[in-house]
């Protein structure tokens, strides 16, 4: 019997290596996979992280770069403000001229554009100041006959010259028009802008 029991202990303990065997390869095997998920993630982890920065440094540079194009915007429209201003007040200080420099501007106008029978329209603000007699003066001195004409223009001040095939305007807000469109771009230069 003896065989027996020795038979059987050497089977049992037989068994227990080899189930300590295979529990030993199952938990190196667990341990393996597991180290192997851990890697994976850490991989997914650091690619997610990649990922994020990147998305972030668009958004940013996106970001910058709209706040940069409104401040670009918020300059040209300050810019434009201070262009216009200088033309605003050239207008007002050709409209607040006194009588005589206001008169011996409108001649210089009227004398580069007139035609023989143009019929001068002033504003109705300089009713005082361009008047009959004045049309009478400037006919003369400028050997052309013209003519004052009943009608009073609705701008601000200047002149438009009328006749048969077509009008001159000569208003004080289309000198200012012509004027900013031949010399805006020195004027920004002048400006330093």
């Amino acid at each position: 019997m003896q065989g027996k029991e020795n038979l059987i202990d050497d089977i049992l303990q037989s068994a227990q290596k080899t189930s300590a065997a295979m529990v030993e390869e199952a938990v190196n095997a667990q341990n393996a996979a597991i180290d192997a998920l851990r890697a994976e993630l850490e991989e997914a982890r650091l690619d997610a992280e990649k990922s994020a920065q990147a998305a972030a440094q668009a958004a940013y540079a996106g970001r910058l770069k709209l706040g940069e194009l409104e401040a670009g915007k918020i300059e040209l429209r300050a810019k434009r403000e201070c262009v216009s201003a200088v033309y605003a007040a050239v207008r007002e200080k050709i409209l607040g001229l006194p009588d005589g420099e206001y008169l011996k501007l409108m001649q210089k106008l009227i004398a580069a554009n007139a035609e023989d029978g143009d019929e001068i329209i002033a504003a109705k603000r300089d009713s005082k100041r361009i008047n009959a007699a004045w049309v009478k003066k400037i006919s003369t001195a400028l050997k052309k006959k013209l003519s004052l004409s009943k009608e009073q223009g609705d701008f601000d001040g200047g002149v438009v010259l009328r006749n048969a095939k077509y009008d001159r305007d000569l208003s004080v807000d289309e000198i200012i028009s012509d004027l900013t469109e031949k010399t805006e771009s020195g004027t920004v230069s002048a400006l330093d802008l």
